[in-house]
């Protein structure tokens, strides 16, 4: 390198002044655009003072025309001060006059309450007439809905026109419980106790018939009122289900067995056989262990003293 830089001709010497000289140079340079933009600077601070300069001497002009202004008013009022009347007795009259116009407010603020009370009162009628208008029509509205919703309205209605349909669907599945041995019926008008009235009453009562005649729903045992329970209920929930157009999902026979013979759990359940294909599942709960084989699954519960265990069999 030493020997390529001699046959270059290099002076450090040299190269150290151009070196100074540039960077002398630099700073002459940074000055220069300092100056630049300081006169840049400088000429819109110079319009501003010259735009404070006019505005100075436009508020001295004004304040020379509001001195003058001032003057005038001051000798004016000195004028008229002197034609003014006696302060004292005007004073005075201005006193009385307040006086009488505070009682006059005083009675015309009494006067104005009493007519406001009054619009309050008359405004209040009309509400309360509007009220008695809207309450009347309520009122004959809910003795119609009463009436309606009474035993001789719209359940009597419904009744009447439900009872064969359920009729027919209890005794069809007492029939397959009681092999044909009895069957229900539903009374809905009865006599009253006074044979001074022609009229009847309306009821509804539960009539069985059976190889001993007919009677009564309370004059049954538990196990053959289990039976009809069980055909009303079933039958209730198959009408209910027809009128809204959807199918039974589920039937829960929670006991009852126990009320039965042997001969009446067999026909039960078969009944229950008989009926599955119309629900999507049936729950029997009993406690009876000549039971457990009588349906294709079933779920064990089983109580120890560590707590209860379930099994599932199907």
């Amino acid at each position: 390198i030493d020997d390529r830089l001699r046959d270059l001709g290099y002076d450090p010497a040299y190269h150290e002044t151009l070196r100074k000289r540039e960077e002398e140079e630099r700073k002459t340079a940074d000055q220069y655009h300092e100056l630049e933009k300081a006169q840049a600077a400088f000429e819109p601070l110079q319009r501003q003072m010259d735009d404070v300069s006019k505005q100075h001497e436009i508020a001295e002009k004004e304040f020379t025309d509001i001195s003058t202004q001032s003057q005038q008013a001051v000798e004016r009022y000195e004028k008229e001060k002197r034609d003014l009347p006696d302060l004292i007795a005007q004073e005075r009259e201005f006193n009385d006059l307040k006086e009488k116009e505070n009682i006059l407010r005083m009675q015309v603020g009494g006067a104005q309450q009493a007519v406001d009370v009054l619009k309050g009162l008359q405004e209040r009628r009309k509400e309360i007439e509007a009220r008695l208008q809207d309450l009347r029509v309520e009122i004959t509205r809910y003795r119609t809905l009463e009436r309606s919703c009474g035993k001789d309205g719209v359940p009597a209605l419904l009744i009447e026109q439900a009872l064969p349909e359920l009729e027919n669907q209890a005794n069809d599945i007492l029939d397959r419980l009681t092999a044909g041995s009895m069957s229900v019926r539903f009374v809905t008008q009865a006599e009253y106790k006074s044979k001074k009235r022609d009229d009847k009453k309306e009821t509804l009562d539960i009539m069985i018939h059976d190889s001993a005649g007919t009677r009564a729903y309370e004059l049954f045992s538990g196990g053959e009122a289990f039976r009809v329970n069980f055909a009303i209920r079933l039958a209730l929930a198959r009408v209910l289900a027809q009128r809204a157009g959807a199918r039974l999902q589920t039937l829960v026979i929670d006991e009852g067995f126990g009320s039965q013979d042997t001969q009446g759990k067999q026909r039960l359940i078969e009944a229950i056989n008989l009926v599955q294909h119309d629900f999507k599942k049936i729950l029997v709960i009993t406690h009876l262990e000549e039971l457990k084989d009588a349906f294709p699954a079933r779920i064990e519960v089983e109580k120890s003293p560590l707590g209860s265990t379930v099994r599932v069999i199907a």
